[in-house]
């Protein structure tokens, strides 16, 4: 099996996950819609609702996991310091992208086998500087990093 193989059978579950979500009215910041009927039970109606909420929200993290994984690489850049006091890469064109606090971005780091792999992080400032957040220690200067074009 190869990675082509596994991400083929996550994008059948996906739809229909997609499928079920929509059928179902739910979303993870309202929960179940009126679409699904209660039970004549409700101390069962109540249990059976929490147990799936959560087994939805699960399929709608893997549906957003999915849509990430899937979104273009807009390309490789080295972080820099910017004479503001924050990080930044220029593109292609030369336009400077300043981070801020809560971007997320790929980092290509040595994790703690020493292999070199890509991380998703998110940028963070602790009062005095900038970090990768999980990375606290990695210096940002001279940083390989990637963003992938995802639409919300």
């Amino acid at each position: 099996m190869t990675f082509d193989d596994v991400f083929e059978r996550l994008g059948a579950i996906d739809r229909a996950a997609a499928s079920l979500l929509a059928a179902a009215g739910f979303h993870s910041d309202r929960g179940l819609s009126g679409t699904v009927r209660p039970l004549m039970d409700p101390a069962e109606d109540i249990f059976l609702r929490e147990f799936t909420e959560n087994l939805l929200e699960s399929l709608e993290l893997l549906h957003e996991e999915l849509a990430y994984l899937g979104s273009p690489v807009s390309g490789e850049y080295r972080l820099e310091p910017l004479p503001d006091g924050r990080y930044g890469f220029f593109d292609r064109n030369g336009t400077a992208h300043r981070l801020s606090c809560g971007r997320v971005l790929e980092a290509k780091i040595h994790d703690r086998y020493g292999r070199l792999r890509w991380a998703r992080c998110r940028i963070e400032h602790d009062g005095s500087d900038y970090y990768l957040w999980g990375h606290m220690a990695l210096p940002l200067a001279g940083l390989t990093v990637r963003e992938r074009e995802v639409t919300p």
